[in-house]
């Protein structure tokens, strides 16, 4: 880092990786703060001696002080947070002294200080919550379910076959050196199976059955994958089709694919002597969509699928489980940090079958060229409980009969801005109080929009 850009991270004020410290401050609570952003996937750079409020130059008095106060910090989080030498460094600007400390990446291991487990969000420090936690530890921990034992399965549930057909796709060289290998070793290499410590036998993993199991379903109820198109834009009348698609992996994807082509309306442009084929939505993004769905999402909440919903208007692919604590949506979308698989081995077999995985690390990017290359709104991607991609046709759900003026407005905004509260439809509708309340309610009675938060707090989400 050098003067200027330090000088435009200070113009540019506290963000979720940029904190302003006035003074050195006490250890305790710098140890917070370097914590929350140690389980951050992008690290972080705390700054002595700026002020907070007016983002003023004021300096500090005693850089030696403020450098043992960090480290000091860094020793208190747990594990330590390591610092190398060019972590902590002084500056001079404008005739006064600053101390900059840069926290590393988060690369996989959960930090936590007097017993709570930080990140840092916006520009707060706070707690993760006990869901966030188990993610952490089921994506980077000992505990992380794809490479679990499977629940009742034996090698005899994996069908070899499928491994053969699997190996077929990498490279010869690959092929050759296993050709001799005995088929269990051969499992507990591709960490398809595992030595059970409790039977003391060689049981496929949750990710080998996936992959490779006569029938996944059967003892993994969790992994199908839900597909349904409804006749109109809210889901509320009957579906046109409804299907529970069963099969490992590679047969989920093809399975959900063929599900949306089937059902993408093509028209047809005549230019010149050829005809020119429009689909309604660009396949191939929408194929994407399910194989982040159906590799990233979280296994390990039962009960939960995979969804993809079809409406009149927009394609909704839902995924369980939200980004891992660390990664903020913003950043994801932006390509400022990289994606990380909360699944690497169902990753791994996916990415050795070509068509499946080529767009390692780039997928939201081409997910949102392929959707302006067709001239219609780019992607909306959500991140609460579950991971939401939807995609839409340009038939705009505020040109829905029933709608107030004030409502369309507001579903316009809600559309291109992600959400909305009370005051902000107030002061675009130029609707009192009371009555933009009313309106929003009425939108989430209709299924339109739902609501976050508690009274002033509430904002309203498209569904």
């Amino acid at each position: 880092m050098d003067e200027a850009t330090l000088r435009r991270l200070i113009a540019e004020g506290e963000t979720a990786t940029v904190e302003f410290k006035s003074s050195a401050a006490r250890p305790i609570d710098i140890a917070q703060r370097m914590c929350g952003m140690a389980n951050n996937r992008r690290g972080g750079l705390i700054i002595f001696g700026i002020e907070d409020a007016t983002r003023a130059i004021v300096g500090i008095r005693n850089p030696s002080l403020t450098n043992d106060v960090v480290l000091r910090a860094a020793r208190m989080v747990k594990p330590p947070i390591s610092l190398e030498e060019t972590s902590v460094q002084t500056w001079v600007l404008d005739g006064q002294t600053l101390v900059t400390v840069t926290v590393p990446p988060n690369t996989g291991r959960l930090y936590q200080y007097d017993g709570a487990f930080l990140v840092r969000r916006g520009t707060q420090t706070v707690p993760l919550t006990l869901d966030e936690i188990h993610a952490y530890l089921n994506a980077y921990g000992n505990s992380r379910w794809e490479i679990g034992v499977a629940p009742r399965a034996t090698l005899e549930d994996i069908e070899v076959a499928a491994v053969e057909r699997h190996l077929s796709f990498r490279a010869e060289r690959s092929r050759e050196r296993q050709r001799y290998v005995e088929p269990t070793d051969l499992l507990l290499s591709l960490e398809a199976a595992v030595d059970d410590p409790q039977s003391g036998r060689v049981r496929p993993t949750n990710a080998g059955l996936l992959m490779f199991g006569y029938d996944p379903q059967l003892q993994i109820p969790q992994s199908e994958v839900v597909c349904i198109k409804y006749a109109d834009t809210l889901g509320v009348r009957s579906y046109v089709d409804r299907r529970n698609l069963r099969g490992t992996l590679p047969e989920l994807v093809n399975q959900t694919s063929l599900f949306l082509k089937q059902f993408i309306r093509v028209g047809a442009t005549i230019r010149g002597f050829f005809r020119e084929d429009e689909p309604e939505y660009p396949y191939e993004a929408l194929r994407e969509a399910v194989v982040n769905a159906i590799v990233h999402r979280d296994y390990s909440r039962i009960g939960e699928t995979v969804r993809v919903f079809m409406y009149e208007d927009r394609v909704e692919v839902r995924s369980p489980g939200g980004l891992l604590p660390g990664i903020a949506l913003d950043d994801l979308v932006a390509m400022r940090v990289r994606s990380v698989p909360r699944n690497p081995v169902i990753a791994g077999y996916l990415r050795d079958i070509p068509g499946y995985m080529e767009r390692i690390g780039s997928g939201i990017r081409f997910m949102v060229s392929e959707m302006r290359r067709m001239n219609l709104p780019e992607p909306e991607f959500t991140n609460h409980q579950d991971f939401v991609v939807t995609f839409r046709n340009g038939t705009g759900v505020e040109d829905l009969p029933g709608l107030n003026e004030r409502q369309r407005i507001g579903m316009r905004i809600v559309r291109e801005q992600g959400s909305i509260n009370t005051p902000e439809y107030c002061a675009a509708t130029g609707a009192p109080e009371r009555t933009g309340l009313r309106d929003l309610q009425n939108l989430v009675e209709k299924g339109l929009l739902v609501v976050r938060g508690k009274k002033r707090g509430q904002r309203f989400f498209l569904t």
